[in-house]
């Protein structure tokens, strides 16, 4: 568990990983101010502290930020694309780990340097390659904090070279409905629901779902719908609803499932919802990918 975060006075550099977006960052920065003995404002603007995360780009295409944990989280799910007038990048760029690497080549204010990666899973080849240099050669007091999904997320080399922590607790999975079931694992959704009104996009979600598996819904017809709230939130509540009808069909009556008549199709497009998410992050027309998905569901 996060415990095992410790700063001590020798670099360090830990993995830490967690399924749950918000909730992971939130727990490391907690451990960080108590580790350093400071407040969270006072984190943010720690002069030994360095955040790196999806780079905010500018009109003339330079960076001028990293993305805070809020809007990274909201932008995983598509709610955000921009902030003011700037666009967040789709990846963590090598010149931004060049920035990390002259940070830690400057000797600590106080007592030790400390690096937050927020999201490496979202590193292009080059910033990888620099930052697994980086954590080789770093002589400094410097720890980095990787943040991510899954120990899958990184090169084997950068995690051979951290301390590896999973933060994620026990889910309970005796949900009444696919709702409750989706907000337990997406806490950050149903915090913001009254927002993004979240909780009809899951049931009209649903009901197209099961109208492309009964061929009631015309599949052009529903990837239109999709595509006007996003493909990346789409795609999420489609992963969970299979993963939902999944668990039901392993532990419950099959009668009291809808969708019971098609486990295979549903097995089938999980499996190549990894493939989905990939084709997202190197930007194919999200109305292609959806108008396949729905062909896929209806046929």
């Amino acid at each position: 568990m996060i415990d095992q975060l410790i700063l001590s006075n020798k670099p360090s550099n830990y993995l830490v990983t967690s399924t749950d977006l918000n909730n992971r960052y939130l727990l490391v920065t907690q451990k960080i101010c108590s580790e350093m003995n400071i407040t969270k404002d006072q984190l943010q603007n720690n002069p030994d502290v360095k955040y790196v995360s999806l780079p905010i780009i500018d009109k003339t295409d330079k960076t001028v930020n990293s993305v805070s944990n809020k809007d990274l989280v909201l932008n995983n799910y598509g709610l955000v694309n921009n902030i003011d007038s700037n666009k967040i990048g789709t990846e963590i760029t090598i010149n931004q780990i060049r920035d990390v690497i002259s940070f830690t080549q400057l000797s600590a204010h106080k007592d030790k340097k400390i690096v937050i990666l927020n999201d490496v899973s979202k590193m292009n080849i080059e910033a990888s390659s620099a930052l697994l240099k980086t954590l080789e050669e770093v002589s400094s007091n410097c720890s980095f904090i990787l943040i991510c999904n899954s120990v899958k997320d990184v090169h084997e080399t950068i995690k051979s070279r951290c301390l590896h922590i999973n933060i994620d607790s026990y889910i309970d999975d005796s949900s009444n409905s696919f709702e409750e079931f989706f907000f337990l694992r997406h806490s950050f959704l149903k915090d913001n629901d009254n927002i993004y009104d979240i909780s009809t996009s899951l049931n009209e979600t649903v009901d197209q779902i099961n109208g492309l598996l009964d061929k009631s819904y015309d599949p052009v017809d529903v990837s239109i719908i999709w595509n006007k709230l996003g493909i990346k939130l789409i795609i999420e509540i489609i992963n969970m609803y299979i993963i939902y009808i999944l668990k039901k069909y392993i532990s419950t009556d099959l009668k009291t499932i809808e969708s019971k008549g098609h486990i295979k199709k549903l097995s089938n497009i999980y499996e190549i919802i990894p493939n989905i998410k990939k084709n997202i992050l190197m930007n194919i027309n999200p109305k292609y990918l959806l108008n396949n998905l729905s062909i896929e569901l209806a046929s």
